[in-house]
């Protein structure tokens, strides 16, 4: 059934490339699929694509991901990007008006793309160090949570500000970050701890509590406690929060939260969205038209193989979403890659009164990176239950590299 879909569809790709079938021949020669695949000199995770396909007035597409979509082809040299490690088999689909023909190939990466932040190097997302004096996105469930003076003040943690917790027994009160901030990217949370009284930390991300990950803290010292997470995140599971909890009576106190992931990029942005695995991943747009396709016109400003398509018939009409409060009172901007086919303006929306937002201008035909500005934006009274990304002209757009950076 597969195989009757693939020349199904190698027919309709067929029917456009064959438009001008008045001149063709009927003695054309049947296609042959043939291809080869080298890793670049330059880096080894982008692989070189020599098209060696024969037959007359042939075209080619390509299947770069067993599981991803079909991308028009080139006769000549294509490439294609893998930034992690692993075995993907690569397909390549050759026709004309005599018939079809395909190859494929399976290509074994052997590292991640060193071009990237290192896995527990410096780039990490600062979930709170309340030097500003506030909670933030930190809360315990209607419990006793504030931000106090340093206790202990030492070279472990010579901050002036902490979080707090008191509790009467043991495990009666959390540090809760009720945002999914947990993906299978995750590497590893960092955090500083000092407790009153010798016991356990309990990082908790699921939202079953007999899961969790438990270290000792020593009594009237901070020490800094590192959480390994990767490999431990099922991407079939939910991990709706970042939770710490104390084993012990009194008070206990926590900083400096980092969380650490593969998708993080420099200087403490974490990426939503670069859609290299050919998948919308948590995008999409209320059920209308939003899809990965290929990059409409790679250049030094966004080189990717792939991005997010909408396609709307009206100004405003279809928008790329992903739901849940992402933004929180430290957020300090967002940017993205945006291509318009025509001249106009995009908007990013992250109340859920659309009466607001933030609008930046777009030139066509070319990529652009738009900088959205947030700090001392977000009220930490209101509510921001998504990223919304909209575009004002009728058509195709596209969006790419979609970051959020905190202070």
């Amino acid at each position: 059934m597969k195989n009757k879909f693939i020349y199904i569809y190698l027919l309709g790709l067929l029917s456009v490339w064959g438009c001008t079938s008045e001149d063709s021949s009927p003695m054309e020669e049947l296609p042959k699929a043939a291809f080869t695949a080298t890793p670049s000199d330059e880096n080894p995770n982008y692989i070189v694509l020599d098209n060696q396909s024969t037959g007359t007035s042939i075209m080619s597409s390509w299947k770069f991901k067993e599981d991803g979509p079909f991308v028009r082809g080139s006769q000549g040299m294509d490439t294609t990007y893998y930034p992690n490690e692993g075995t993907y088999k690569i397909t390549l689909y050759t026709g004309n008006n005599a018939g079809v023909d395909t190859v494929s190939q399976d290509i074994v990466i052997e590292q991640r793309d060193p071009d990237l932040p290192p896995i527990g190097g410096d780039a990490f997302l600062l979930l709170g160090d309340f030097e500003d004096g506030n909670v933030g996105d930190w809360n315990a469930w209607g419990q006793d949570v504030s931000v106090v003076s340093n206790p202990g003040a030492s070279a472990a943690n010579p901050s002036d500000l902490v979080l707090k917790m008191t509790q009467t027994e043991p495990w009666q009160n959390s540090a809760v970050r009720s945002i999914p901030q947990v993906t299978p990217f995750a590497t590893k949370i960092v955090v500083d701890v000092y407790f009153e009284v010798a016991g356990e930390l309990k990082l908790q991300i699921e939202s079953d509590f007999a899961t969790g990950y438990f270290q000792a803290v020593p009594a009237g010292e901070w020490v800094t406690l590192e959480y390994n997470l990767e490999g431990e995140v099922d991407p079939a599971k939910e991990y709706p929060w970042i939770l710490f909890q104390g084993n012990t009576a009194g008070s206990y106190y926590i900083d400096n939260i980092k969380y650490y992931a593969l998708d993080i990029g420099g200087n403490n942005g974490t990426v939503y969205g670069d859609f290299e695995d050919e998948q919308v991943g948590d995008w999409n747009a209320w059920d209308q038209a939003v899809s990965v396709a290929a990059n409409p016109a790679a250049d030094a400003v966004n080189s990717s193989n792939f991005a997010l398509m909408m396609t709307q018939a009206d100004p405003f009409s279809a928008s790329a979403v992903r739901n849940g409060q992402i933004v929180g009172v430290a957020a300090d901007k967002i940017t993205v890659d945006v291509y318009f086919e025509q001249a106009g303006s995009l908007k990013l929306q992250l109340e859920s009164d659309f009466d607001t937002g933030y609008f930046l201008d777009v030139e066509p035909g070319k990529w652009v990176t738009l900088e959205y500005d947030l700090n001392g934006q977000i009220d930490g009274s209101k509510e921001y239950p998504w990223v919304v990304i909209q575009g004002n002209t009728a058509g195709n757009y596209y969006v790419d590299n979609i970051t959020y950076y905190e202070q």
